[in-house]
């Protein structure tokens, strides 16, 4: 959607001798001075970049492009930064189709995109599944750009209504309807290496995304963040990934927002243990008996005729896995040295293999001295596919929160249960660096809410909350698919009993009630917009959709 003007360097016929100006030097020069100005705007106060304008505008053609969706950005921005400084929140949910985009509007201020819903409804292969992300890349910016559409749809159709048949005293008794609320949505893993989530990035900028989140979960393992299995890349992977995406929106110019989702509070495997910021959580064994290997042990049992995934769980209740600060402490409590071991606990329990050694080397002499540091073993405990063993937790999603902060517009950590206790634990760490990050919080219908033992009063009061403690964003990432579900199931039995009776009682006249536009569903759709846009060309048409025989008279 290519909507400013286009920029050519003109070609030079002249002599190379008469040139005394270098014009692409003179409009190179002065896109990198826009750049600069655009990145001292308040939007980009918290955020680093590992590039500089030149190498933006190197990477740019000479089309200048313009995307709305970046306007909406901005919108999204500034209204998180008001509910942020009065320690406020918003809330929403992710949305199906137009109807929902439209009947949502009226209310809130955000929409959602969720990746599980259009895996499960939408994918661009109409297979549909679980939420793997193994559908085809395209299949949540496409749903994006429907919705999109049918906001500039209805934006429009709006204004001819207002414009064309309200006096000036109806609308200023009647606002607008905003019907251009920014759209966040789902990119999964980014699909891929870099390349794969720079690409993703610039179809969402493209059809008109406000923002985007990326999670740290492996491609081609990736899970829904409420099942098991999950595999979590490097931290440095996924700041790269963040980093790749910025990147991309830069390059055209868009101020996208980029959420950073992280799933490590319940992930317990790593595809690499390279990164010294992941080291910590690795688990392993200190097993140096005939136990051999998790692999070697379980290739063993299946050669038996014995089950692949019991054998996986004896070796493990054999191996005693535990990160090696926790091997280095259980040796030290062995010996008695208790004192020593809660000193120990306390400064190694973060550090990475080699912050261990040194520690160990300039204050525990009783490390030195013992057998964990040496015998401990990572590899042992791989997985099949190569996977190492972690231990999942809220250490883990703060660290990794930290390590994306400078890089994402919001921090999002999956969790397991909605926990205020557990939120504010993340939000007074992450804050205690980056006191100005805003974060954003799940209100995931995998939770069974009633289970949680909260009442109606603090139900109601539980986003209030998340909202002081900084998230200031919220959203139930698949009420739409819930709530379709909910009502067609229940139309669906009440129509096979009750017939009409059951449409009129239960749809047409609640429609009425409660003001809900598709009742005149002619209109809703734009009928009378396209009628305009005919009527423009001749007044005199006999074709007009909304004339002579429209069964919406009789509303």
């Amino acid at each position: 959607m290519i909507r400013g003007t286009s920029t050519f360097v003109p070609t030079l016929r002249r002599s190379f001798s008469s040139v005394t100006t270098d014009i692409e030097l003179d409009a190179f020069n002065r896109e990198v001075a826009e750049v600069k100005a655009w990145w001292q705007e308040p939007r980009w106060k918290d955020i680093e970049r590992k590039y500089t304008a030149e190498d933006v505008v190197k990477l740019r053609g000479n089309v200048k492009e313009d995307y709305p969706g970046s306007d909406m950005s901005l919108k999204a921005f500034n209204l998180f930064e008001k509910l942020k400084a009065n320690k406020q929140c918003t809330a929403t949910f992710g949305a199906l189709d137009p109807v929902h985009i439209t009947q949502m509007a009226k209310y809130l201020p955000t929409i959602y995109v969720s990746g599980w819903q259009s895996s499960s409804t939408c994918s661009t292969s109409n297979e549909p599944g679980p939420d793997l992300a193994d559908y085809p890349m395209d299949t949540v910016p496409n749903k994006v750009e429907q919705l999109f559409q049918a906001q500039l749809f209805h934006d429009r159709k709006q204004r001819n209504e207002r414009m064309s048949s309200m006096t000036s005293e109806q609308r200023l008794a009647k606002p607008p309807v905003d019907y251009l609320a920014p759209i966040i949505a789902d990119a999964d893993t980014g699909h891929g290496g870099t390349t794969a989530v720079m690409k993703l990035a610039k179809m969402f900028v493209q059809r008109g995304a406000s923002g985007m989140h990326l999670e740290d979960q492996k491609p081609g393992t990736k899970k829904c963040g409420h099942m098991g299995g999950k595999v979590l890349v490097a931290t440095q992977e996924h700041v790269d990934r963040l980093c790749a995406a910025r990147l991309q929106c830069d390059i055209l110019g868009s101020n996208t927002l980029i959420v950073a989702r992280t799933d490590s509070e319940a992930a317990n495997l790593l595809d690499s243990n390279i990164d010294p910021r992941d080291q910590w959580q690795i688990l392993g064994t200190t097993d140096i008996n005939e136990l051999g290997s998790e692999r070697e042990y379980t290739a063993n049992e299946i050669k038996k005729g014995n089950s692949g995934l019991k054998a996986q769980e004896e070796w493990s209740n054999q191996a005693n896995l535990c990160t090696l600060s926790q091997a280095v402490e259980n040796e030290l409590r062995l010996n008695g040295f208790e004192e020593e071991a809660n000193r120990w606990i306390h400064e190694a329990r973060l550090l990475s293999h080699q912050e261990i050694v040194e520690l160990a080397k300039t204050s525990y002499p009783n490390v030195i001295k013992g057998k964990a540091l040496f015998t401990w073993s990572d590899d042992k405990a791989r997985t099949r596919e190569g996977y190492f063993r972690t231990l999942p937790g809220i250490d883990a999603s703060i660290k990794r929160g930290l390590a994306y902060a400078p890089h994402a517009d919001l921090i999002w950590m999956e969790t397991a249960t909605p926990c205020l206790k557990q939120a504010k634990l993340f939000a007074d760490a992450i804050k205690s660096k980056y006191p100005n990050q805003t974060l954003a919080y799940n209100l995931s219908p995998s939770f069974n809410w009633d289970a949680t033992g909260m009442n109606g009063d603090e139900l109601a009061a539980f986003n209030i909350e998340l909202g002081k403690l900084g998230f200031v964003w919220q959203f139930i990432t698949l009420a739409g698919l819930h709530l379709n579900a909910l009502a067609v199931d229940k139309f669906a039995n009440d129509f096979s009993k009750r017939g009409m009776q059951a449409y009129v009682e239960t749809i047409q006249r609640e429609e009425r009630n409660h003001g809900v536009e598709t009742l005149t569903h002619q209109q809703w759709s734009g009928a009378a917009l396209v009628d305009a846009q005919l009527a423009t060309l001749d007044s005199t048409s006999s074709t007009l959709a909304m004339g002579s025989g429209v069964t919406e008279q009789q509303f």
